[in-house]
């Protein structure tokens, strides 16, 4: 009888730790994917249904990156045509308690969740939190937008007042279609002190048309790339290819050894001194070499006076006097 009472105890505490389990993986689940998990095939209605309330909306969705990818042939209903991003038609129809899935009214976390049921070839949910742009509390849809008629806060007022973009004369390098505006007016709506940095006498060719900030930064990680922190001077060089060496006498900030590397000396953004320079006089070169400050006194700069003309590296010499 002991026994029985025992083994009886046993299966009721084993059903309870089931079910509090499965309680638990339940409330880790996004809105979405409750949304779609609780679907049959009879709630998708195709898109077709939504142009009775918004018919602009699917007739602009033509023109989107997305339609291409959810009219697919043998794509699951719960990634099809306005239902894959929304949800079942007829949960949002349906007079009692209607859903669907708005993106501008879910949470960051839950927003970002939603992108990623299609964009997992992109990248993991893990990688996403993991960024910079994600532990900063945005989502996907603060820089990218699915239909391209949709009004944000970028077309709805004006330009950022610390725009890079704000010169009418400035011809824009070509950025992404999903994104809410041109990409270096939308990076400086968040970053103004960067941007700021473009209206200084020495900048990177930003404004101008020539880069755009992805050319530089990685907005978020890829499975390619993983959030892979790339050392300056790899990203330096693509450009400044005459620096890239190797050099059989190398400076030790350029190879990587110490330092920031290029931004030992230089400030990527732009800088009130040519060349990008943190500062143009023997001060900044007196910030490492502290023995030289007092008993070396070069004309102009410890480059620019004859001496050491090749600072970023030499194969002949190795106080770089000489290329």
């Amino acid at each position: 009888m002991r026994i029985e009472t025992v083994l009886l105890a046993l299966g009721i505490a084993s059903i309870v730790a089931g079910s509090a389990f499965v309680s638990q993986d339940e409330l880790q689940k996004t809105s979405a994917q409750k949304l779609f998990a609780k679907a049959t095939d009879d709630d998708y209605i195709g898109s077709s249904a939504c142009t009775e309330c918004h018919e602009d909306k699917v007739n602009n969705f033509v023109h989107s990156a997305h339609y291409a990818f959810s009219q697919k042939d043998g794509l699951a209903l719960e990634k099809s045509g306005c239902e894959g991003c929304h949800g079942p038609g007829k949960f949002h129809i349906r007079e009692d308690d209607p859903e669907v899935i708005a993106f501008k009214k879910m949470t960051p976390k839950e927003s970002s969740a939603a992108c990623l049921r299609c964009h997992q070839s992109t990248m993991k949910v893990s990688d996403w939190h993991r960024t910079d742009h994600g532990r900063g509390d945005l989502s996907c849809v603060s820089c990218h937008q699915i239909h391209p008629d949709s009004l944000n806060e970028f077309n709805e007022k004006s330009t950022p007042p610390m725009s890079i973009r704000s010169d009418k004369h400035l011809i824009a390098k070509a950025s992404s279609k999903l994104l809410k505006a041109d990409e270096t007016v939308l990076c400086s709506s968040c970053h103004r002190g960067e941007a700021a940095q473009f209206r200084l006498s020495s900048h990177h060719p930003v404004p101008e048309g020539k880069l755009i900030c992805s050319d530089c930064h990685q907005s978020h990680p890829t499975k390619k790339a993983t959030n892979r922190r790339e050392a300056l001077k790899s990203k330096s060089v693509t450009c400044h290819t005459e620096y890239a060496g190797p050099f059989a006498y190398e400076h030790d900030p350029v190879a990587g050894h110490t330092g920031d590397g290029c931004a030992e000396c230089h400030r990527p953004h732009g800088s009130q001194n040519p060349d990008l320079l943190k500062g143009f006089s023997r001060g900044m070169c007196a910030q490492c070499h502290t023995d030289k400050a007092t008993l070396h006194y070069p004309g102009r700069t410890c480059w620019t006076s004859g001496c050491h003309v090749s600072l970023h590296g030499s194969n002949s010499s190795r106080l770089f006097l000489q290329p």
